[in-house]
């Protein structure tokens, strides 16, 4: 069902963020997961996992796992004290999503936009995210951008806060003449990590579980 698959993030059936995990063998029917020492009491025998595959993009399944083994060396790789290696099958296929059409959620909570004005001094712009994904938000704002002109804002989740950069990729004034101001901005992210690629994933999918439960 894999084909090229090095991480993934790994859930409780009912959307919980566990952890962040290393996976070995993801081409054969019984894979490895490596775990960090710390989320090792928090592994379920029945878990929904989100895949990150470099081909098919993420594919979210509902995986059983079983048992642990306590290695050392070159698995480990890049995961400093990740050292328990749990072997995890697929039992149910939920969905694929390809990177390339990103998943997209509404949101509304607000923001403090960090950028430069036309002196190059740093200045603070409230808004409001209406959407996003991993690829990048739309935003709503009383104060008016430029095309191109780039912002970075904190992100805060359940999880964790990161700072993410952006630049403006459209205006929409949607405020009348008589109105007070109001724009609408489409956005792109840049320079992203693979930390903050993930921890933005994590935020679009969990928020996608969210609106499924009150379907």
């Amino acid at each position: 069902m894999l084909i090229e698959c090095e991480k993934a993030s790994v859930f409780t059936l009912d959307g919980v963020f566990i952890a962040e995990v290393k996976v070995v063998d993801s081409h054969k029917d019984s894979m490895g997961l490596i775990f960090e020492e710390k989320d090792m009491d928090k592994v379920n025998t029945e878990s929904v996992i989100v895949f990150y595959d470099a081909v098919q993009g993420l594919v979210t399944c509902k995986c059983r796992l079983s048992g642990r083994v306590k290695i050392n060396g070159d698995e480990i790789g890049n995961i400093g004290n990740a050292i328990y290696k749990v072997p995890c099958e697929i039992d149910k296929l939920i969905g694929i999503e390809q990177r390339r059409r990103d998943l997209k959620v509404r949101v509304s909570f607000p923001v403090t936009l960090e950028t430069a004005d036309a002196d190059g001094k740093v200045t603070h712009i409230a808004a409001k995210i209406k959407n996003i994904s991993a690829g990048g938000i739309g935003l709503e704002s009383a104060e008016e951008l430029k095309e191109s002109q780039i912002f970075s804002f904190l992100f805060k989740t359940d999880t964790g806060r990161t700072r993410l950069k952006a630049s403006i990729l459209w205006v929409k004034k949607l405020s009348e003449e008589n109105e007070p101001p109001r724009y609408r901005y489409g956005c792109r992210f840049f320079d992203m990590t693979s930390y903050q690629e993930s921890t933005v994933r994590r935020f679009t999918f969990l928020e996608q579980l969210k609106r499924r439960k009150t379907l």
